[in-house]
């Protein structure tokens, strides 16, 4: 008599067992690429309304005052929180600006910084010729 070949019922059930320990592992690394991937994108729509600021701050050309400054700005259908403080900088006639994004704050829960821009802004040439206008033509 000839014996019948197959995998027996121990076999099977180890490798469903291998197999469920891979779907698991599968799973759990499918969720911390999209917990990963939203937070990504939540860095990058703060690092864009931060540089929006920044740029809105530079083509006004008006003259900063010192000081901070908190608003709530809407951009794709999510508030954000901006705080804007502007100090004196490092070198004459500039300002350092660090402008800080974050979530809109709900609920009594923290403020949550996701991103944190720093630059120097220089005085307006309009508002250096005016200090001193015997300065305007030398040096060229």
């Amino acid at each position: 008599m000839k014996r019948a070949r197959g995998f027996t019922l121990l076999e099977v059930l180890v490798a469903l067992g291998i197999l469920v320990f891979a779907i698991m592992a599968l799973m759990q690394s499918m969720g911390t690429a999209a917990v990963n991937t939203s937070m990504l994108d939540d860095r990058t729509q703060a690092y864009m309304v931060a540089t929006n600021k920044l740029v809105e701050l530079q083509v006004y050309q008006e003259w900063p005052e010192t000081g901070t400054q908190d608003e709530k700005l809407e951009r794709d259908e999510r508030t954000w929180q901006v705080r804007t403080r502007v100090s004196n900088g490092p070198y004459p006639d500039t300002r350092r600006v660090d402008i800080e994004v974050g979530p809109e704050v709900t609920g009594g829960r923290e403020r949550s910084v996701l991103y944190v821009l720093t630059s120097l802004l220089g005085k307006p040439a309009a508002e250096v010729l005016e200090a001193d206008p015997g300065d305007a033509g030398e040096g060229t």
